[in-house]
């Protein structure tokens, strides 16, 4: 009973974390010349979704995205954060995993797939998962990421 009482806090932290989570990856869309949307454009569109709350919108335009390109890893990333707020851990645990094939420097799959790691209870994983994370935004210098991940290690129990 204990154990279940933990898991549930630790989820309901996770909910509310996500609320202040490093940033979904929005790089900067190329105009596309023709009337259809680039892969890009759509991570962009599906970002901005997610940030206002749409998360089935968002996982649309991820979905056509990944469709038109499936070597853009930020887009597997933004839908893995979209999945993991559905509460689909395998499918957020997948996108992250192909995320970091794609691109191992992107440190919001490593947040991401630690985080579905969490929710399908795999908790040494996961701590993996966030001091990866750490490591990359300490590399790019990226310091309100890494800040954020520092504190959510602390939260955890892990220094």
């Amino acid at each position: 009973m204990k154990r279940k009482l933990a898991r549930v806090a630790l989820v309901s932290f996770l909910a509310a974390f996500l609320a202040a989570a490093p940033a979904v990856s929005l790089p900067t869309p190329a105009e596309s010349t023709s009337g259809s949307k680039t892969a890009s454009e759509l991570n962009w569109q599906g970002s901005l979704k997610l940030l206002r709350g749409d998360p089935l919108g968002a996982l649309a335009d991820l979905d056509r995205a990944v469709q038109l390109d499936p070597s853009y890893a930020p887009a597997y990333v933004n839908r893995s954060y979209v999945y993991n707020q559905l509460r689909q851990p395998e499918e957020a645990l997948a996108d992250a995993e192909r995320a970091i094939q794609l691109d191992a420097g992107i440190p919001e799959a490593y947040f991401s797939r630690g985080v579905a790691r969490l929710q399908l209870g795999d908790r040494e994983a996961a701590m993996a998962d966030f001091r990866q994370a750490l490591a990359l935004f300490s590399k790019s210098g990226n310091f309100a990421d890494q800040t954020i991940m520092q504190q959510l290690l602390r939260q955890l129990g892990v220094d």
